[in-house]
């Protein structure tokens, strides 16, 4: 490396400097790293841990023309643990100040990638479906050399932001048709109210960045007792059972897929804030947080995630014919359990775009 040029000043305007630990993005995850170099746009310079300025010839792995057309600064970092052949440059979009919300923001990112699969949920009268997410994490599996895929406009379970990758949206539609190998099609009948349900659910989220308003006055456990009640008079006692087992089952499902695959990534900061506050921990459960919208979520997305399961055909009628009566009683009495949608603050609105 080369000393400061002659006359070459060695400070910056940057935010963060040169020997700056901060956490970073990197694929799903965020990791504890050191600044190394520091690229000022304005000044269109680059500094070295020594305060000392490089000539940009020195830096192989530096595209100047790209910070410059985006007029962002640049940041060489280094990953903390890892080999510096992971060493490289981001904007500023990928970094995050060193302090305690950020260090939780990292651990509970750490805890949701280890939840790769939710699997062995009793959720079709005391059979175990062995149902997985597989690969409906919007893609959003660990590797070190990854770039990171950003899922602001679909359901995810992972948070922050990319350097220059494009969204991948998962659309809102019904799940219909979906062939499972060996079993029969699985149909539920989401009729036009319920899918305008989700379809402004949506639009409020991912559009007009507003939240709902939780925890839910009306949340999923007690929206499915209610449908306990409602529907147990008109069924046997063996009936009965079976009723239970799929309830108890999809509130299980529920409280284990929620940060995996039910939301958007501008709700991740609402569910960390939760899980700081206690709202939600081992005894208190993300069915009595989160209400009507985010049971559509889930309700929509069980065709796909059933066809992976091995379940035999009469039980899968069996649960089918079950969700479609649920979702009946869910449309009948929707004024009873919708929720509205609060704006953010500009605190939550910059750390949830982060």
């Amino acid at each position: 490396m080369s000393s400061t040029p002659a006359g070459a000043s060695g400070t910056t305007n940057t935010i963060f400097k040169p020997n700056s630990t901060v956490y970073a993005y990197h694929g799903p995850l965020i990791y504890e790293s050191k600044v190394l170099k520091v690229y000022d746009f304005k000044q269109d310079k680059i500094i070295n841990h020594e305060f000392k300025r490089e000539q940009f010839k020195e830096n192989l792995k530096f595209n100047r023309e790209l910070f410059k057309v985006n007029q962002q600064d640049g940041y060489f970092l280094h990953y903390q643990g890892w080999n510096s052949k992971w060493d490289e440059w981001v904007n500023s979009d990928r970094i995050l100040e060193f302090n305690d919300m950020n260090k939780f923001k990292k651990t509970e990112l750490d805890q949701l990638n280890k939840k790769k699969k939710v699997s062995n949920v009793v959720i079709n009268g005391g059979v175990s479906t062995g149902i997985s997410t597989g690969n409906n994490n919007n893609n959003n599996g660990s590797s070190s050399g990854s770039k990171r895929k950003e899922g602001s406009e679909g359901l995810t379970g992972s948070n922050g932001n990319s350097n220059g990758s494009n969204s991948k949206k998962q659309k809102t539609s019904t799940p219909a048709n979906v062939k499972n190998k060996g079993n029969p099609t699985i149909q539920l009948d989401f009729n036009i109210k319920l899918k305008y349900i989700l379809i402004n659910d949506w639009e409020f989220i991912t559009k007009d960045k507003k939240i709902l308003d939780l925890p839910s006055k009306a949340p999923i456990s007690k929206i499915l007792q209610d449908y306990k009640s409602f529907r147990e008079p008109s069924l046997d006692s063996h009936q009965q059972q079976i009723l239970s087992e799929i309830l108890l089952g999809l509130e299980l499902y529920f409280n284990k897929s929620l940060s995996l695959i039910l939301l958007y990534k501008y709700e991740n900061l609402q569910y960390l804030n939760f899980l700081k506050q206690d709202l939600i921990s081992k005894d208190k459960i993300q069915s009595k947080v989160y209400g009507y919208e985010h049971l559509l979520r889930l309700l929509i997305s069980l065709p796909g995630l059933i066809s992976e399961s091995l379940i035999d055909t009469i039980s899968l009628n069996v649960l089918i014919d079950e969700l479609n009566e649920l979702l009946k009683f869910l449309t009948n009495n929707m004024n009873d359990y919708i929720n509205e949608y609060n704006n953010t603050s500009p605190q939550y609105d910059s750390l949830a775009r982060s």
